[in-house]
């Protein structure tokens, strides 16, 4: 007999097989689960989910609430039409061999994107017959998929500095900084979104901070004199501009860095005038770090300051350009940070750089 998940051929399952029958089946698969430490679920031919390992619910918290109700019901939104198209045509092909295999993205407001790998494989009765449902064996594939994405931005790194000759060794500074920054607050704890995580990401995340330059003329990133009000318009779309590139990256703090590193903790900020805590903690830890660094550096258009001048300029401009309690914080670590600029300054004693840092700092 043809095996086939058709209506006709559900009706015939459950006249030959009750549905009493059918769960003692399942519970007897289901207990083969709790040997290994796999995510897995089993599923009857109407994709109901019948059964869920333990390390399905680690895996989701925060993302579903997991319930015995049809898959589609819980995992449907992370699908569009063609690709559920392809998932049903493949799990009812005898030539697909009744089984589907894809990539699934999982997005929460709250946590960071989890990516995970998905195979539907076909369970029949113990006869052989007939199609009773499927497991649904889950792998976690985000570490790669973060690697993955590191290179490719870290590429990207490279050409927004070929572009921008302003950077010399900006860009891995502020990895130092923010990671220094972030260490000591969170020892202090006072911050409950710093975590080791954040530390972590914040310490090679940061260094994107003007990847959105990628897409700005050269002819503005090069301009040696002041730029115009277009000109100025155009500059200011490296923060939506870098937000897009990174839109696919699975950690939040990419995109809250790229967009809001130039906001203000006044308002008078770009590209939104976001002001205070509305202004995410990364980009605010990043606006400091970003801007001492500026001042720290020599251009054609402009001498560099000394560490003492840089430091003070940013209590100046506390509860202005800077958070306030950030820049208290500052004051006992701000140290660290000439440590890290004497440690990476640029070779060259200047560079050609453009006039738009006047106006960034």
């Amino acid at each position: 007999m043809e095996k086939s998940i058709s209506s006709g051929q559900k009706q015939q399952i459950a006249r030959e097989i009750s549905a009493e029958e059918q769960e003692v089946y399942f519970n007897e698969l289901a207990e083969l689960t709790k040997i290994g430490s796999i995510p897995t679920m089993i599923v009857d031919s109407n994709l109901v989910i019948r059964h869920m390992t333990e390390s399905v619910y680690t895996l989701f918290a925060g993302y579903y609430a997991l319930e015995k109700k049809p898959f589609f019901n819980v995992f449907g939104r992370v699908f569009t039409q063609a690709e559920i198209k392809d998932f049903f045509e493949s799990i009812r092909s005898r030539e697909k061999g009744w089984s589907w295999i894809g990539n699934m993205v999982h997005k929460s407001h709250t946590l960071k994107t989890l990516y995970t790998r998905v195979l539907f494989h076909p369970i029949f009765d113990k006869a052989n017959r007939y199609l009773l449902g499927y497991w649904v064996i889950i792998e976690d594939i985000t570490a790669q998929q973060i690697e993955t994405y590191k290179l490719m931005l870290n590429g990207l790194l490279q050409a927004s500095m070929l572009k921008d000759n302003d950077t010399g060794n900006h860009a891995q500074r502020l990895n130092f900084y923010c990671q220094e920054f972030a260490e000591y607050l969170f020892g202090l704890n006072l911050y409950p979104q710093i975590t080791p995580d954040f530390i972590y990401n914040i310490s090679f995340l940061a260094a994107i901070h003007d990847i959105g330059k990628i897409g700005t003329p050269d002819y503005i990133l090069q301009k040696q004199s002041k730029l115009t009000g277009i000109e100025w318009d155009v500059m200011k779309e490296h923060t939506i501009n870098g937000a897009l590139i990174v839109s696919s990256y699975p950690i939040p703090m990419a995109k809250e860095i790229t967009l809001s590193h130039h906001e203000r903790w006044d308002g008078s900020g770009y590209p939104f005038k976001l002001e205070g805590d509305m202004i995410p903690l990364s980009a605010r830890i990043v606006a400091i770090a970003d801007v001492y660094d500026a001042l720290r550096m020599k251009r054609s258009y402009k001498s560099e300051r000394s560490h003492d001048e840089a430091v003070q300029y940013i209590f100046e401009n506390a509860g202005k350009h800077f958070d306030p309690l950030l820049v208290t914080h500052f004051k006992k670590i701000h140290h660290a940070f000439d440590k890290v600029w004497q440690t990476l300054k640029d070779e060259q004693d200047e560079y050609p750089g453009t006039a738009i840092a006047q106006k960034v700092v």
